[in-house]
């Protein structure tokens, strides 16, 4: 760690953080005051209780304070096409959270802002490193593709926000290892810019943790969704160019796929089951992966842990296997990502078999409608176990006399 490390990313890391975690309860208030709240249902929310949204504003204002001050932004060349396609999702996404945006409308705007950063800004990505047998595509190919990438991922990020903490502790996950790859690499401005992301998003999650007391809402997971996007496509662009470094990843578009596993698989596989039963694949359900986790009695918080824990783990898969075939490798960590739902079912299974007492819980809490009938139905159990005991107790006096 060097002085520079310590002068540029430590600060924007701290910066981003504090102002998150100072601008957050005020957002709360002022939600609170203009009930500007997500209201419970009883299918596919998983909260009982009015909370407030807009989350996303306190995390785009450090994310933006943080990089202004510390980043060098005028060492990125495609940073204002960049911050104006950010603008306009911060501002779709506002509209969407407070008075409904339709799904026609907010794809346009996330098309228009991708193509601005695309076609504007020059990012493009055109070596795919020989995935599926794709090497070199043309400009106006690899542009197209950098588009769909871009509108394709924002709207994965924003898939995942389905249960406190999940898409800010992802972000938390993708940004810190880019961060620390473009900073090895020498790309400082880029590396300042992930960290900051992390930042704000670790001030955001001190109050999303389960239970959440503030949403990011549609204004956040497109913001995140949108830089995270940029954060991949720089990456991959920036690694082409460092064939004899030794931070050079061989497999690198492979390795992007692991760091964004959870939204792709996730997105991937709700598509897959809602047009094999016949519905649109943009009618919500249930089928999330998170959602399925949620319904074997996993807590929310213990639900986004396994999911950070399973992305990390195909992370690490991705990096130290990217020398091998890269189809190969591709097979591996799509095969990995789809084993995330079922392996962790069977580990907290497993758990249950052999610790009654959470067992007991974990049912409890599939069967709760608020947190408060939760804490209930806990009381509840306790008293019942208590008279339980104490009746064999008594049966084992009247033996022993």
């Amino acid at each position: 760690m060097n002085i520079e490390f310590l002068m540029r990313v430590v600060p924007a890391v701290f910066t981003s953080v504090i102002v998150c975690f100072i601008s957050i309860p005020v957002i709360i208030k002022i939600a609170s005051v203009k009930q500007l709240l997500d209201e419970p249902d009883q299918n596919r929310k998983i909260h009982k209780e009015v909370v407030p949204t807009l989350g996303g504003i306190g995390i785009f204002a450090a994310f933006i304070i943080s990089f202004s001050i510390w980043g060098n932004a005028a060492s990125l060349e495609s940073y204002p096409f960049f911050v104006a396609g950010l603008f306009m999702l911060f501002l779709a996404g506002i509209k969407d959270d407070i008075l409904s945006l339709s799904p026609n409308k907010k794809l346009l705007i996330q098309l228009l802002a991708a193509s601005e950063l695309v076609f504007g800004g020059g990012v493009v990505l055109t070596n795919y490193g020989g995935v599926l047998g794709i090497y070199e595509v043309s400009w106006i190919v690899g542009a197209l593709i950098t588009v769909l990438s871009f509108v394709t991922l924002v709207n994965a990020h924003n898939l995942i926000d389905g249960i406190d903490g999940l898409a800010g502790g992802i972000g938390i996950v993708i940004s810190s290892i880019l961060g620390i790859w473009f900073w090895h690499t020498g790309f400082i401005a880029l590396s300042v810019l992930a960290f900051s992301l992390s930042g704000a998003l670790i001030g955001f999650l001190i109050f999303n943790i389960h239970p959440a007391k503030i949403f990011m809402g549609d204004t956040g997971s497109m913001a995140v969704g949108y830089i995270i996007a940029y954060l991949v496509i720089q990456f991959l662009i920036s690694n082409n160019s460092l064939v004899n470094s030794s931070w050079h990843i061989e497999n690198a578009s492979v390795f992007a796929i692991s760091l964004l596993i959870i939204p792709i698989v996730d997105t991937l596989r709700v598509v897959a089951l809602r047009i094999g039963a016949g519905k649109s694949p943009f009618v919500a359900d249930r089928n999330h992966t998170h959602h399925q986790l949620l319904d074997v009695g996993m807590s929310p918080d213990i639900a986004s842990f396994s999911l950070w824990m399973g992305n990390f783990a195909l992370v690490s898969m991705g990096y130290f296997l990217n020398e091998i075939n890269p189809n190969i490798l591709l097979c591996l960590v799509l095969i990995g990502g789809f084993s995330i739902l079922p392996i962790t079912k069977f580990i907290f299974a497993t758990y249950l078999k052999y610790n009654r007492k959470l067992a007991y819980y974990s049912y409890l809490r599939s069967r709760a409608e608020s947190d408060s009938d939760y804490d209930k139905l806990k009381d509840e159990m306790r008293k019942l176990v208590g008279r339980k005991s104490k009746s064999e107790d008594e049966v084992g006096k009247l033996e022993s006399s």
